[in-house]
C-alpha cells in the first residue's frame, strides 16, 4: 500500500520550522518527504491512496514507541502546555522527540511511518482531548 499525504505542513521533529510538502508512505515506512507543491506529480499515478490536506493540516512525526495510553496522555499534555505557553509547534515537537544521538528519529525517508495529521488547530485538538470533549 502506497499512501501520499499531499499538501501538508510538515513538522519533522528536527526543530526547524514547518515546511509545505508531501509525504509518501510505503509498507509502513516513510519513503519520500518532499518540500513544495506538486513535486510528486510524475509518480502520482503509482499511489494507492492520496489524501490532499490543502495546506490546512500539520503532519507531525511520531512519538515514543511502544506507546501506552499513559505515555500518550503525558506527551499530549506536554505538547499542549508548550504550545499554550507560546512555544512554536516545531520546537515543542522537537523537545518531545529528543536531542542528540540515541533519541527518537525525526521524520525522514526510511523511518517507520508513525506520523499523525492534525487538521484542526492544534491547541483546539489538545484542549478537547485533555477535557474529554468531542470535536
Amino acid at each position: 500500500m502506497v499512501t501520499c499525504l499531499k499538501n501538508v505542513l510538515i513538522v519533522d521533529g528536527s526543530g526547524w520550522i514547518p515546511f509545505l510538502g508531501d509525504i509518501v508512505i510505503e509498507d509502513d515506512k516513510v519513503s519520500i518527504v518532499s518540500s513544495g507543491e506538486n513535486c510528486l506529480y510524475q509518480i502520482a499515478d503509482t499511489f494507492d491512496k492520496t489524501e490532499d490536506y490543502k495546506w490546512n493540516a500539520y503532519c507531525i512525526s511520531g512519538f515514543d514507541a511502544p506507546m501506552t495510553k499513559e505515555k500518550y496522555e503525558a506527551e499530549l499534555a506536554t505538547l499542549k502546555a508548550d504550545v499554550e505557553s507560546g512555544t512554536r509547534i516545531h520546537k515543542a515537537v522537537r523537545k518531545l522527540t529528543g536531542y542528540g544521538v540515541g533519541q527518537r528519529e525525526y521524520l525522514k525517508a526510511g523511518v517507520p511511518a508513525d506520523v499523525f495529521v492534525v487538521d484542526k488547530d492544534l491547541t483546539t485538538v489538545l484542549a478537547a482531548y485533555a477535557d474529554g470533549k468531542a470535536l
